[in-house]
């Protein structure tokens, strides 16, 4: 069921504007899809499909996660990386020679 407080585009990429999701009928879901520089007002099923090309795929939020990684010496001449937060739990952090932080993009729900 298509929710007005979500975001929405349609299957090929456009942007979408949701008016309402209760309008009645088989296409309750009334809206809008940006369409060559133009607003074109569209209705959908319940469910955001439509008969044309331009059914709904909600658009999950994407957060910006530090990850930080600890490099370490194995003394046998290579190299190990382990998160902060187990290295902490497993104390080994008197070999650790590097810190990296990485910054990765997310989507809501997605990942570890």
């Amino acid at each position: 069921m298509i929710d007005k407080s979500k975001t929405y585009i349609t299957r090929e990429g456009e942007p979408v504007r949701i008016y309402c999701t209760d309008g009645g009928g088989h296409y309750p879901v009334h809206g809008a899809v940006y369409i060559n520089g133009v607003w074109s007002l569209i209705s959908w099923e319940e469910n955001g499909d439509n008969s044309n090309h331009y059914s709904l795929v909600e658009v999950k939020p994407k957060h910006d996660v530090d990850i930080w990684i600890n490099i370490y010496h194995n003394h046998e001449g290579g190299y190990f990386a382990a998160s902060g937060a187990c290295t902490k739990l497993l104390g080994v952090q008197g070999h650790r020679f590097a810190c990296v932080r990485l910054t990765q993009e997310v989507t809501e729900g997605e990942g570890m």
